[in-house]
């Protein structure tokens, strides 16, 4: 098979869906309806743009 070009938005979705699935077998999935807190979204942000 030769090599192909795929998009970034492509791998994020594909790396999003394995971590949710995998989430799912190993029963550490997180509620639909859950909302992060302040400080979580702070850390996130933080670390987000850390790494960019």
């Amino acid at each position: 098979m030769g090599r192909r070009v795929v998009d970034r938005d492509a791998v994020k979705r594909s790396a999003a869906r394995s971590t949710r699935l995998s989430a799912r077998l190993s029963g550490r999935e997180v509620p639909q309806r859950h909302v992060r807190s302040v400080e979580v979204e702070r850390f996130v942000a933080a670390r987000v743009r850390r790494t960019s």
